[in-house]
């Protein structure tokens, strides 16, 4: 899809998309309602997306890049330690949660329910990382050096557990969290859960033959 040039190129459009799909869901949003919101026609949107769901497939393909990314520079680079490219990988997951927070809200909506989006999202963005992912941790179990761990719980606990506090920033901000971190404390927020989630993972000596329940 080439992009747009000033206030309305298609990356504008496409975070704007975002932010009303992360507030009412694909059912509640309205796509007139978004043109009135930006101040263009109904028919702009439609000429450059087409019907409310492909505006949501871009929107959510727009948002998820980063995350595809850094995902795969961490699990197809040619050279580096193992554990360091997962916990790399962690750390930039958590940072993409903070950056689109949207994306978690709007698979809040999509999750529990099989259609055309959820299918969507697991073919074209998470199927396609995951060889890669499950090949980085079948290194690192058969070298000894973590456990074995279903891959739903891993990425659950990545995804949904690191990106709650940005999806849901009221609760967070009553739970004590900052409502408006610097980078820096982004980065080091980011690095402790990475480090949180590979202390429960990495081996000992007496985890030896342990097998996921």
């Amino acid at each position: 899809m080439p992009g747009g040039r000033g206030r309305f190129g298609c990356g504008h459009l496409l975070q704007a998309a975002l932010d009303a799909f992360a507030e009412a869901g694909h059912e509640g949003m309205s796509v007139r309602a978004l043109s009135r919101r930006l101040g263009i026609s109904h028919a702009l949107l439609t000429a450059r997306f087409g019907s409310k769901e492909e505006l949501w497939f871009a929107a959510m393909e727009h948002a998820c890049t980063q995350a595809e990314r850094a995902w795969r520079q961490a699990t197809q680079a040619p050279v580096g330690d193992d554990l360091e490219a997962l916990r790399e990988g962690m750390i930039r997951q958590v940072l993409f949660a903070a950056a689109y927070p949207q994306v978690l809200r709007i698979m809040n909506h999509e999750g529990a329910i099989d259609s055309p989006r959820i299918r969507f999202v697991i073919d074209r963005i998470v199927n396609p990382l995951r060889p890669g992912v499950e090949g980085l941790l079948d290194r690192l179990v058969a070298a000894g050096r973590i456990r074995a761990v279903p891959y739903a719980t891993l990425h659950y606990l990545i995804t949904n557990g690191a990106g709650a506090q940005f999806a849901h920033p009221v609760e967070a901000a009553l739970l004590g969290a900052r409502t408006k971190p610097t980078p820096a404390q982004l980065q080091a927020h980011a690095e402790t859960v990475a480090d949180l989630l590979l202390a429960g993972i990495i081996t000992s000596p007496g985890d030896a033959g342990q097998t996921p329940a």
